[in-house]
Order: C-alpha cells, then sequence, then structure tokens
C-alpha cells in the first residue's frame, strides 16, 4: 500500500478529477475508463497497462461472443461454453496465487510449460492484484450472460475491472452499479459533499499511516517482519490489518466519491459485532456481498428447488460452507485456509440455528438483558476471530 505515499499517485488522482470536470463527449464510465488507462501507464509502466488493455479485450470478446449466442443456441451450448470461461479464469486465479505463496514456483511452472508467458503474466497479475479483478469478472460475466445487464465497450470495461484508486486491495465494486454511473460527471460542489470526501480519505489516511503504523513499529520494530506468537499476538494483528485496510478502503473510497464512481464501503465498526454471522456483515462488506450475490443465494436456490422446502435448513448449512470454503480459497489456495473457511461456515451456521431456535421460542430480550447479551455476544465473537487469526496467521507471517 506503498501507493499512496507515491506523490506522483496523488498528482494523477488529482489530474483525472481536473479532466472528469472538462465538458467532454462520452459518457462518464467510458471517460474514466480512458483516463484511468493512461493512470495506469503512469503508475505501472506501458507494457503491465498493454497486458491489461490486452486481457480486457480478451475478457469482452469472450462475454460479446457468450452473449450473442443467448437467441441462438441452446441453454447448454451457452453454458459449456460459460463453464470453459470460468475454468480458463480460476486457472489464472491458481496461478496468481500460487507465485505469491511460492517466489520459485514461476521458475518451476516455466520448466513444466516452456511455451507459456508465466514470466510476463505473474509479474502482471502481483502488479494488479489479481484477486480483485477475478472475482470482478465473476460479477461481470454473471450479470452479462445470465442476467440482462449490458456489455459496456473495453475501455469503460478496464475503469470497472482495474480502477487505478481501488488497485492494491479493493474494495469489490458491483458492475452493474457501475454501469448505472454511466450519466454526465457533475461533482456538485456542496459543503456536504467536500466534507464527505475530505472525511473519507484523511481518515482513510489517519488510520493508515498514524494507527496501523503506529502499531506496526512499536509492536514489530521498525524494519521487523510481523509475527504471531500467542493469543495476544492474534488481537494485535486484528487490530492492525482493521486499521490498515479499512484505511486503504476509506481513501478509495473518498476517490470514488470524487469521480462519481460507485466505490463501496468497506467496513461498519467490525469491533461492535454480536456475532460471526454479523461481523461478516461489517468486515470486509463488499466481499461478502459479492459471496451473497454469486455464490450464496444462487447455489442455496439450486439445492432448494433440488432438496424442497423441508430440508431447506440443511441446504443452507452446505451453502455457507461452500460460501465460506470460497472465501477461505480467495485468500490462499491452501488447506489451512480452505479448513478456516469451512469452520467459519459451519460456525455462522450454528449461529443461524439458535437464531431460529430463539425465534421459534419466541425470546426477545430487553433492558438489561439485552444489554448483557450483546456484550456477551461481542466477546464471543471477538473471540471467535482472534481464534481464526491464530489458526491461519503463521502460514501469512511465519515466524
Amino acid at each position: 500500500m506503498t501507493l499512496f505515499i507515491n506523490p506522483i499517485f496523488w498528482g494523477i488522482a488529482i489530474a483525472v478529477y481536473l479532466l472528469l470536470l472538462i465538458r467532454l463527449p462520452g459518457r462518464l464510465i467510458f471517460r474514466f475508463g480512458l483516463f484511468n488507462l493512461i493512470a495506469l501507464t503512469i503508475l505501472l509502466g506501458w507494457k503491465v497497462s498493454l497486458w491489461a488493455l490486452g486481457f480486457v479485450l480478451l475478457i469482452w470478446t469472450v462475454i460479446y461472443s457468450i452473449t450473442l449466442l443467448k437467441n441462438k443456441s441452446s441453454l447448454a451450448s451457452r453454458s459449456l461454453i460459460s463453464l470453459w470461461f470460468f475454468i480458463f479464469l480460476i486457472f489464472l486465479f491458481s496461478l496468481h496465487k500460487f507465485n505469491l505463496a511460492n517466489s520459485e514456483f514461476s521458475a518451476q511452472f516455466k520448466q513444466s510449460a516452456p511455451w507459456f508467458p508465466v514470466e510476463i503474466l505473474l509479474p502482471f497479475f502481483a502488479a494488479l492484484s489479481f484477486s480483485y479483478i477475478f472475482v470482478r469478472c465473476i460479477d461481470l460475466a454473471r450479470l452479462c450472460i445470465w442476467g440482462n445487464t449490458p456489455l459496456v465497450d473495453p475501455i469503460s470495461l478496464i475503469g470497472y475491472l482495474m480502477p487505478f484508486h481501488m488497485l492494491v486491495a479493493g474494495p469489490v465494486n458491483v458492475y452493474d452499479e457501475h454501469v448505472q454511473a454511466n450519466g454526465r460527471f457533475s461533482f456538485s460542489a456542496t459543503p456536504g459533499r467536500v466534507l464527505l470526501v475530505i472525511n473519507e480519505i484523511t481518515t482513510g489516511l489517519f488510520y493508515k499511516f498514524v494507527l496501523a503504523e503506529g502499531i506496526r513499529i512499536y509492536f514489530y520494530g521498525l524494519n521487523e517482519n510481523i509475527f504471531v506468537v500467542g493469543w495476544s499476538d492474534s488481537f494485535i494483528l486484528f487490530v492492525y490489518v482493521f486499521f490498515d485496510f479499512a484505511g486503504y478502503s476509506k481513501i478509495a473510497r473518498g476517490m470514488g466519491l470524487l469521480y462519481g464512481i460507485p466505490t463501496p464501503m468497506n467496513f461498519n465498526a467490525p469491533f461492535l459485532a454480536t456475532s460471526v454471522t454479523d461481523f461478516w456483515t461489517r468486515w470486509h462488506m463488499s466481499l461478502g456481498q459479492f459471496v451473497r450475490r454469486n455464490l450464496f443465494t444462487p447455489i442455496q436456490l439450486q439445492l432448494v428447488r433440488r432438496v424442497g422446502v423441508k430440508w431447506a435448513a440443511l441446504a443452507s448449512i452446505v451453502t455457507m460452507v461452500i460460501s465460506f470454503g470460497f472465501v477461505g480459497l480467495w485468500h490462499r489456495l491452501s488447506w489451512t485456509w480452505l479448513l478456516w473457511g469451512v469452520a467459519m461456515g459451519m460456525l455462522m451456521a450454528g449461529e443461524k440455528f439458535v437464531q431460529t431456535f430463539l425465534t421459534k421460542q419466541k425470546w426477545s430480550p430487553s433492558g438489561n438483558i439485552k444489554i448483557a447479551t450483546d456484550i456477551l455476544g461481542r466477546v464471543y465473537a471477538l473471540l471467535m476471530i482472534i481464534l481464526s487469526i491464530y489458526f491461519v496467521a503463521n502460514e501469512v507471517f511465519p515466524t
């Protein structure tokens, strides 16, 4: 996240805003996409931006070709082509994740497949944080292939898949919201709007460079690696990651508000969560919303249709485990993270079972009992999250 201490980045950010103010022809998302491509070229070099444009053209061509088949081919043919497209995306995503986990992966893969341009693709994926491009591609494909959302032109699409202000760590923006931001840019400089943008960006900078960096330097030293040995280390890491990640997200959202480009809110006081389920509606909210849109809801509907309403509770548990198994593997392709995701899914399924039971018993606490249950819920949620961090931390930050 050193991007935000680069003066060139802030110069580009201001230039993009000023260019969007100019009354040029074209829709907002097209002009943002064009300026975004120029920004990527300045920040990452012409080679990376050329590969980025090539990748977007490939994605656009495939999805456009599949949408042409909607009324010209059978559902089975369209499903088969879509399946191969998703397999291709998963293959690229796997290459990216294995490369991040193993510094020698690129050389090893080159030996087994010398024809594949791995030495070009893997640095490109790392520079553009392909994990977020991957989920955006899934959202894009679902809405265009299986929904009725129109496919925008390639220049507008690069502003959605690879926005420079969401380049490093999201958030996961929604494709149909991006398309709906298709009017002319008009930044109404009302005091409320100006204060909102300033508040998001300055709060994000404070979180990231004062609180997060202060915690890192105090507990781990100026140039030392982060480590987790005991429970207290897990809590410190939790607080550090929150301020670091939430700070980045706030800066990105503030810039999105400035440009008129939808950039979702990513955190909502996760320390106040009264359950693990509540926590995941407050932490990395854009990823949780992506999972609900593209995995949880479609899978659950299909399972209920197959097994019937009688087994809907079991279908919900299975769906929860599958969805959070994906979340675990999205973070890192390993058995540890898969088990982490499955455990999270089962824990939330258990919470839903308890909540359903209490609802049937018409148990609704109030007064001091409500305060006590909220406190106990927050302690429970915090302990479960710290335990989950302890479970995976040594794989991310080996001692």
